[in-house]
């Protein structure tokens, strides 16, 4: 039993981290860089699955829970592993969305121009900037 919980919480960190950036790469290239709700919803789901799947067959859970069919064994499997996965995945998306506004290029008004261009962004990219108002 501790085996299978500890495959399942190393399959729930990695499949947090590459359904994220499977995530931002979809939003990347068909939304423009649009966040878009559903693609949370189906990357809680398919890691639930995942999640779920490893540990039902590394588990014996089927002895302990014989008197249930098969698919109640697992949905109840799969809700706890979608409670295992949901902190990580939050935590990760809080992470990401850090790591935009940090290396953010510019930013624009309601109509789609530029306001300013950040500086912070220039002096990682550049070694010999430095501002004039700094």
């Amino acid at each position: 039993m501790m085996a299978a919980l500890f495959v399942s919480l190393l399959l729930c960190v990695i499949s947090a981290a590459i359904l994220l950036f499977v995530k931002e790469q979809i939003e990347r290239i068909f939304f423009r860089w649009k966040d878009v709700p559903f693609l949370h919803v189906m990357n809680v789901l398919i890691a639930g699955g995942i999640v779920a799947t490893s540990y039902y067959m590394f588990s014996d859970i089927d002895v302990h829970l014989s008197k249930m069919t098969w698919t109640k064994q697992f949905l109840y499997v799969y809700a706890g592993a979608i409670e295992l996965f949901l902190p990580m995945y939050i935590l990760g998306c809080w992470f990401i969305r850090k790591r935009k506004e940090r290396e953010k290029k510019y930013t624009l008004s309601k109509d789609k121009k530029v306001l300013y261009i950040n500086e912070k962004y220039l002096a990682r990219r550049r070694d010999d900037y430095h501002s004039k108002t700094s």
